[in-house]
């Protein structure tokens, strides 16, 4: 299975880390760039404030200013950012006159629609404007480098994204992947319970098969047998021989199709459980109640992964106990959900194993070839079934007590 490679994770933190960086940046210039309005501002306002005050170009309603006073305040209004300065004065016809420099074509807009020009009237009834040629430099400069950084960042999202959208990609085809790893392990720790179970379950196979051979045997060798006698008592066996493993439910349990959901009823998956480990039961006590005892316990689910459940629990439980004790099984309708409780009377869960019970390889029994994987398939099954499996605090048994909720569901 493929996984990340760890130099693109690593490589994700510098473009992170540069594009934290380009965002500050963008902010301080933008910050600048606002103090330099700000400041351009400013001076215009106060240029247009001495004109204001002197009162240069006169009043509105007449013809006559100060050419003196107008030059001087001109010339003590350049500085770093009013490089050039037009003074023009209004009629009271309304016609704009050109006073200083005076030989500027006012009819010609060429240079007034220039946007190094910033017109700006004097007084509220303006008696006049003042056509003020500014030195943006600075403020090119930095909107240049706002831009220029603002290209990066755009560049590094990019990045981000193209590079996210493959991660993304990736993420898909390994949860895929995952899940088809998790189904191969639930499939194989049911072929090996079942192998297990084979096992004892042979014992009790044999004796019909040993029951045919005989008698065929018999019928062989000995002419004084009713050969159709003999083929009744072979058919009888063999019809044991096959009620005996269809009772197994082994044929089913270890199918490997993928099967859709369907009603299932708990108590029959919980029959079934029992039968199909009850050659590891030994002497252990047995018992069985369900709460209304004539509930309708329904759920939608396969029967073959809830068998794989409870067997797993109750065959735990067995061992557990090593062939003596008491398990008791609780099965109860209440709230719209179902409740299953498998408890035993067997030494019960280790208190340092309580946390990590249903994690991957986690076992007590490693030295008796336990793999560590039953419990957490159990809780992978009863969790994509909608509901949950937990250890409870020991009960009236006083061993391991391990309780199965479900969503219930009504088929009519």
């Amino acid at each position: 299975m493929s996984r990340p490679r760890r130099s693109d994770r690593v490589a994700r933190w510098p473009l992170l880390l540069a594009m934290v960086l380009l965002v500050a940046a963008i902010g301080t210039l933008l910050w600048l760039r606002q103090r330099l309005v700000e400041g351009e501002r400013t001076i215009l306002d106060g240029t247009v404030g001495l004109f204001e005050a002197t009162g240069a170009l006169g009043r509105p309603e007449g013809r006559s200013l100060v050419f003196e006073e107008v030059e001087t305040l001109v010339r003590a209004s350049r500085n770093e950012l009013i490089i050039g300065l037009y003074v023009t004065k209004l009629t009271p016809e309304g016609e704009e006159l050109a006073v200083h420099p005076f030989h500027v074509d006012l009819t010609d807009p060429d240079w007034r629609e220039d946007p190094g020009w910033t017109r700006l009237p004097v007084g509220p009834e303006p008696v006049g404007y003042l056509y003020a040629r500014l030195d943006n430099t600075q403020l090119q400069a930095v909107n240049a480098a706002i831009g220029t950084l603002a290209g990066f960042l755009a560049l590094g999202l990019g990045i981000l994204l193209v590079r996210q959208r493959g991660t993304d990609v990736q993420v898909s085809r390994l949860q895929e992947e995952l899940e088809d790893r998790r189904a191969q392990v639930i499939q194989l720790e049911r072929l090996a319970l079942a192998g297990q179970l084979s096992a004892n379950l042979f014992h009790d196979l044999r004796k019909p098969v040993l029951n045919i051979k005989h008698e065929a045997g018999d019928a062989l060798e000995d002419d004084r047998i009713d050969a159709r006698e003999a083929l009744g008592t072979v058919r009888a066996q063999t019809e044991l021989f096959f009620d005996m493993l269809r009772e197994t439910g082994l044929e089913s349990f270890v199918k490997t199709r993928e099967q859709p959901d369907e009603w299932c009823d708990l108590r029959d998956a919980l029959e079934r459980s029992l039968r199909l480990v009850r050659y590891e039961r030994g002497a252990v006590e047995m018992e069985t109640r369900f709460e209304p005892p004539d509930a309708e316990l329904l759920l939608k689910g396969q029967p073959h992964r809830l068998v794989q459940l409870f067997s797993n629990l109750v065959l735990n439980a067995f061992q557990a106990m090593d062939g003596r004790g008491r398990l008791r099984i609780t099965g109860t309708k209440e709230r719209g959900h179902l409740r299953v409780e498998v408890e035993d009377s067997g030494p019960g869960v280790p208190a340092g194993m309580r946390e990590e019970l249903f994690s991957p390889f986690v076992t007590s029994r490693a030295e008796t070839g336990g793999s560590g994987l039953g419990l957490y398939i159990c809780r992978t099954i009863a969790e994509e079934m909608g509901g949950r499996l937990d250890l409870g605090e020991p009960g009236e048994l006083g061993g391991a007590r391990f309780i199965a909720e479900f969503p219930a569901e009504d088929a009519g």
